[in-house]
């Protein structure tokens, strides 16, 4: 799966510093570079997502990435720290997000915790004495970068398929769920002790898509936040650093990310209280402070009964 790292440089900006595979920058355009590498423009550190609308031979495709900005301590650098990104170009329609902020996280926190790994960045400007230093240090990341992108390579294929007809679904009101998928999603449940399926429907394009979430709650929160039509990767990371801020209080259950609308954008979660519906209530002001929210609704889902 293809990778890159963003590194700044403090005279010539935002810069690709290493990307695997080795091709990579020859398979992508300029433009999708350069947009790459203006994420790193931002000062907020931790974990996004960003899809990039791309026109390549008159034809409209995205790009989604996965990305993480970090610091690390550098005894080289001004201002003593070192700014870089890493990202993955995620190739599934619908992403397990939440897979690529694990391995992303692992990944962050082995640097940082690797003595000076801040030389992996002075390949070609090696201070003198300290070349020898520099490759060693240089090789680390390179094979750190090399095994997370076969971490990311290793993809499980488990899907069952059924065909029905218009009439029949109609008719039923009903999809049944093979006895095979139901084992394996009490299999996933029981591992945290989880005892209920919270299920998420949406429309994708021509499409409908149906997931089934393991939780251990009986009250889910739908929230709903609305900003300006101009969406800004740091407005997307203050909403994430408030919902991070609060992690002991609530559990992400779901989020859809980002849905684009006429003059208007939409970012929707579902989440789960650990504590009392008041610091909900925190949590939503402090999202409303944000520059450019404009509303936030919020719908409550509760545990039902199967019908009869």
């Amino acid at each position: 799966m293809p990778i890159l790292l963003t590194y700044f440089d403090r005279l010539l900006g935002p810069k690709i510093y290493l990307n695997f595979p080795e091709s990579l920058i020859d398979e992508l355009n300029a433009n999708l570079l350069n947009q790459i590498k203006s994420l790193l423009d931002t000062s907020n550190t931790g974990f996004f997502t960003h899809t990039f609308k791309s026109n390549v031979d008159k034809s409209s495709s995205e790009l989604k990435t996965a990305n993480w900005i970090f610091n690390l301590e550098s005894l080289w650098a001004r201002g003593r720290t070192e700014i870089a990104m890493i990202s993955v170009i995620v190739p599934e329609e619908e992403p397990d997000y939440a897979r690529y902020e694990k391995q992303l996280s692992r990944f962050v926190s082995k640097l940082v915790n690797t003595t000076e790994i801040f030389k992996a960045f002075y390949i070609n400007k090696a201070p003198k004495g300290e070349k020898e230093k520099v490759e060693e240090k240089y090789l680390i990341l390179k094979e750190e970068m090399e095994r997370l992108c076969n971490i990311f390579s290793l993809r499980k294929i488990e899907t069952t398929g059924h065909l029905f007809t218009f009439s029949d679904l109609t008719q039923i009101h009903t999809v049944s769920i093979p006895k095979d998928t139901i084992k394996k999603i009490r299999e996933i449940a029981s591992i945290n002790n989880k005892q209920n399926c919270f299920t998420v429907i949406r429309a994708r394009g021509e499409s409908v898509k149906i997931d089934l979430i393991p939780v251990d709650t009986n009250r889910i929160f739908n929230l709903i936040v609305i900003f300006k039509e101009q969406m800004t990767i740091r407005i997307i990371q203050r909403i994430s650093q408030v919902l991070t801020r609060h992690k002991n209080l609530i559990n992400l259950v779901f989020t859809s990310g980002i849905c684009q609308e006429v003059e208007r954008c939409v970012y929707e979660a579902y989440l789960s209280l650990e504590s009392k519906e008041e610091n909900l209530n925190q949590i939503i002001e402090e999202i409303y402070n944000i520059p450019g929210i404009i509303e936030i609704d919020v719908k409550l889902i509760e545990l039902k009964g199967i019908t009869k």
